[in-house]
């Protein structure tokens, strides 16, 4: 198992290197469309899916397992939630959480200005923190299936949010070699989840390895949720074009991961 979450940490990596490359190797304004819009829909559905039909029943199950009567795998997933909304929205300048949160449409095709150093620093902080706990989850888990489904989930938004910060670097006025450095942190940001969720499942026995994974889950199952929901969806909901064809692509992902709950 651990050679398999070695392979999954090292193509997770490079997504999201390859994700940020091209329009920082570019250094000017990068060409979205409509595909990339598409794919980020495609995502917050595999995110919504893995949260709510993979990650929060295991965490619950594993609290219940421990004896708690309280349902505190809701809880964390509600914390979760709470932490990513004042990382996203009440700690970042103005300008970050503009470029944050433009849809993905303008964002990748350069219409938001998307430029300053605070903001790039922003925006790395806002997708590291959960890049981590993504990670976290992923490296906790004992079964090689669900490891799957988790790393299918975090593939599929890695390369997207590596673009994100790859164009708002390239605009930030950074030098190139602060830039790959800052590009490579956040690529960096899941693997080490992974290889702390991996220790922590390894070191620790019983009641307490089985308390770290359901904790990891249910704060992971909350910031997939948020991602989804308070991120993408409302993102790509707010241009006037394509909204069912997004809507498709998001039941596509929900559909994916509800479809592997019959076997995972």
């Amino acid at each position: 198992m651990l050679e398999i979450k070695t392979v999954l940490l090292l193509a997770v990596l490079v997504a999201g290197v390859l994700g940020g490359a091209w329009p920082l190797r570019q250094r000017q304004r990068a060409r979205g469309g409509r595909g990339l819009a598409w794919g980020n829909a495609f995502a917050a559905g595999v995110f919504l899916g893995a949260g709510l039909l993979h990650l929060l029943p295991d965490a619950n199950e594993a609290w219940a397992a421990l004896g708690w009567g309280y349902p505190i795998g809701y809880a964390l997933a509600a914390l979760a939630v709470l932490g990513m909304w004042w990382v996203e929205h009440v700690l970042p300048p103005e300008a970050a959480h503009h470029a944050i949160h433009a849809p993905s449409t303008e964002r990748f095709a350069g219409r938001e200005a998307i430029g300053g150093r605070r903001t790039a620093y922003a925006i790395l902080l806002a997708l590291g923190i959960h890049s981590f706990l993504a990670g976290l989850a992923l490296g906790a888990q004992a079964e090689l299936s669900r490891a799957l489904v988790l790393f299918g989930a975090i593939l599929a938004h890695k390369s997207v949010a590596g673009f994100a910060l790859g164009v708002s670097l390239a605009r930030s006025g950074l030098s190139q070699r602060r830039a790959w450095w800052l590009l490579w942190s956040f690529a960096l940001a899941t693997p080490i989840g992974i290889a702390v969720g991996t220790g922590f499942s390894s070191g620790l026995d019983g009641p307490l390895r089985l308390g770290a994974e359901a904790s990891f889950l249910a704060l992971a199952a909350g910031t997939f949720v948020y991602v989804a929901t308070l991120d993408i969806l409302r993102e790509e909901a707010h241009p006037a074009s394509d909204r069912l064809a997004k809507w498709v692509w998001v039941g596509a992902g929900v559909a994916i991961m509800a479809v592997l709950a019959l076997w995972v």
